[in-house]
């Protein structure tokens, strides 16, 4: 006789990326909470496969985690002459790849080992429900951790290296989970700069790039941001994005920024009515390139993925975007919740303090509502709807509550009253409703007495046409890209002013350099006409490299608008020239070589040009552009706000007369 002894492993094989670590983090804390002492035994283990994969030539890089990638990036000069490719999925991996990676077991099997009690509290910290303030703290330290290597240029510390072949509980939630963590925030939670949260300005940054004033179906643009964003998840969720950035409705957007040119959903139902996204079309508000200027997008931090530019950290508005159309998001130990503020209070706020005056605090405010909002303090708001008697049994609701939508209310309030309950009998006799998909009218009868102790006991609250609203958790991503708990509006336009204000000293920066760049350009542009014209300048029959040295030697300066612009950002500089190239069809073999002058701009000037009026009329360009200058040179930051403002307040009050039209 003698014992059986029976042992197993549990080896997990999922998707790579963040969304992957949540994966393996259920699959441990779902172990850990019925047999936790498996854990001990060290019986979980995991496949690794590539997040990222770099190739140049015969050369191959893998990458297990995006830090190390980064790392990777920040070391490497020119890396962007690598192809970059990301694996979102298993599905992205080849046959080919699968076999390389099954026949070197040692590299991609990885052990999870126990390391004591500090396992099970890491474990515990990340999904226990009585852990939430603890998350918080976590998750702040890790945002603030971050920021602090960032600004020091340490790399980020990542959890597979090349010798890794067991890592401990505790390493990986603190190392790996904490990013899925963090990202799930970024994802739920909006920048306070933009107001906006990832998906929602990838939307953006493709439209902007796209300059969408013609329509578009919805399903199509989903399809574009796809390409043009590096948008890596499911389409359905970009579907319902762009829907929401188009939807115009009480209770929804102050100030849409894509047009809604179809069914995007009324308050009958909250927008779930929306029709489907291969069925309406949307295009840019008119007021969106007043809001997000295009002159600020040189000046824009832009995120790469897969070797591509894709949209900025944030974008620069100028108003804050926040308090104009709210948000809601439920992360990882936080959530957030934005009220609506009218946008006209909110620029004559801006105006006061650029005035250096005090801004003035504002009530919630929601476009088209007709009812009454009222501070209770500490944060918190009652919203009424509108009720009026018309006679001894009749009574007429013209507006509900915000977010309180038609459908719900009939199904939740007035339904019940109609029909009564074995506990609370009936206490109307009928209601009728005439309603469009913009207001509300409901037309209830009832007893002269039921209706005597309605009035009684107060109409709004006999009927629930009155909520409590609360700004107590106005958390949004700070411009450093860590989470804050703002108190009030108040605060959040005060550090908005601040940002914006030496945003706009920078535009007035690049903008004085821009002008005075391209006032040059055509300078040489006129001087070599001139000179050719003169037959100073001999350039038939002649080598383009010889070509380049005569005008070296005559002092002409290389393309000063591509040297400005790469002073400022030069990888967007490039990419910029390379999309400039590929739409004009110029062959690569035109591009300049690395380190030489660059003398396009005067030598692929069409034959033309090269007359007395193309000089004279260069000549006047520059002029313009000199005069330009000189106007721009006397304006201060705050003037160049002032006059962004007053554009856009002009324009949003045609925009709202027309809505109500």
């Amino acid at each position: 006789s003698g014992w059986l002894v029976v042992s197993f492993h549990l080896c997990d094989l999922i998707c790579f990326d963040q969304d992957g670590s949540h994966i393996k983090g259920l699959i441990i804390n779902f172990v850990h909470c019925n047999w936790p002492n498996l854990l001990k035994h060290n019986v979980v283990e995991e496949f690794i496969t590539p997040i990222v994969k770099v190739f140049k030539g015969k050369q191959e890089y893998s990458f297990y985690s995006l830090p190390e990638f980064e790392e990777w990036q920040k070391s490497t000069p020119n890396w962007h002459t690598w192809r970059v490719k990301y694996y979102k999925g298993l599905g992205t991996s080849t046959s080919k790849e699968a076999k390389e990676y099954f026949s070197d077991m040692n590299r991609h099997r990885i052990r999870f080992r126990y390391s004591g009690t500090e396992d099970d509290g890491s474990i515990q910290l990340a999904f226990d429900k009585s852990k939430i303030a603890d998350r918080k703290n976590w998750l702040t330290n890790f945002t603030q951790e971050r920021k602090r290597r960032r600004e020091l240029g340490l790399p980020e510390p990542y959890l597979y290296g090349k010798d890794t072949r067991a890592i401990t509980y505790h390493d990986f939630v603190h190392k790996e989970l904490v990013l899925f963590s963090n990202l799930d925030n970024e994802r739920s939670i909006p920048s306070v700069v933009d107001g906006l949260k990832p998906g929602q300005r990838k939307v953006l940054f493709t439209c902007l790039k796209r300059n969408l004033i013609r329509e578009i179906k919805v399903a199509q643009l989903a399809g574009s941001v796809a390409e043009l964003s590096a948008y890596h998840h499911g389409e359905q969720s970009l579907m319902s994005t762009i829907i929401g950035l188009a939807q115009n409705f009480v209770g929804s957007n102050n100030l849409n920024l894509l047009q809604p040119i179809g069914q995007f959903g009324t308050r009958l139902s909250g927008g779930k009515d929306a029709a489907s996204p291969r069925y309406i079309f949307t295009a840019l508000n008119s007021l969106t390139r007043l809001i997000f200027h295009l002159e600020d997008d040189p000046l824009l931090n832009y995120l790469y993925d897969d070797n591509q530019r894709i949209e900025p950290e944030w974008y620069a508005p100028i108003i804050p975007m926040v308090l104009v159309n709210g948000a809601d998001g439920i992360g990882t130990g936080y959530a957030t919740h934005i009220l609506n503020y009218n946008v006209i209070e909110i620029i004559n706020n801006l105006y006061r303090m650029l005035d250096g005056e005090e801004p003035h605090r504002m009530l919630p405010n929601f476009r088209g509502f007709t009812g009454t909002i009222e501070d209770l303090g500490n944060n918190r708001y009652v919203c009424y709807g509108e009720v009026a008697v018309l006679d001894d049994d009749t009574l007429e609701i013209t507006e509900l509550p915000i977010r309180v939508w038609t459908q719900n209310y009939k199904e939740s309030v007035l339904e019940p009253m109609l029909n009564g309950s074995e506990k609370v009998p009936a206490c109307i006799t009928d209601y009728k409703e005439y309603h469009t998909d913009v207001t509300v009218r409901f037309v209830v009868k009832m007893s002269p007495e039921k209706l005597r102790e309605a009035e009684s006991n107060g109409l709004h609250k006999f009927f629930k046409l009155q909520t409590v609203m609360s700004t107590g958790s106005m958390v949004c991503f700070d411009p450093l890209g860590c989470l804050k708990c703002y108190p009030n509006e108040m605060v959040i336009i005060r550090e908005f002013y601040e940002l914006r204000l030496t945003w706009y000293e920078k535009r007035k920066v690049y903008l004085e350099g821009v002008l005075s760049a391209e006032a040059r350009k055509l300078e040489n542009q006129a001087r070599f006409v001139l000179e050719k014209i003169q037959s100073i300048m001999v350039i038939e029959n002649k080598p383009k490299k010889e070509l380049i040295r005569m005008l070296k030697e005559a002092n002409y300066d290389s393309d000063p608008v591509k040297a400005w612009k790469e002073s400022i950002d030069k990888a967007a500089a490039v990419q910029e020239q390379e999309e400039a190239r590929a739409e004009e069809g110029v062959p690569q073999t035109e591009a300049v070589e690395a380190g030489q002058p660059d003398y396009n701009y005067i030598l692929n000037m069409p034959l033309w040009s090269l007359t007395k009026e193309r000089k004279d009329d260069l000549l006047a360009q520059r002029d313009s552009k000199q005069k330009e200058l000189l106007i721009l040179k006397s304006k201060s930051p705050s003037d160049l706000w002032r006059e962004d403002l007053k554009k856009l307040e002009e324009e949003y009050k045609v925009f709202s007369y027309l809505i109500i039209l």
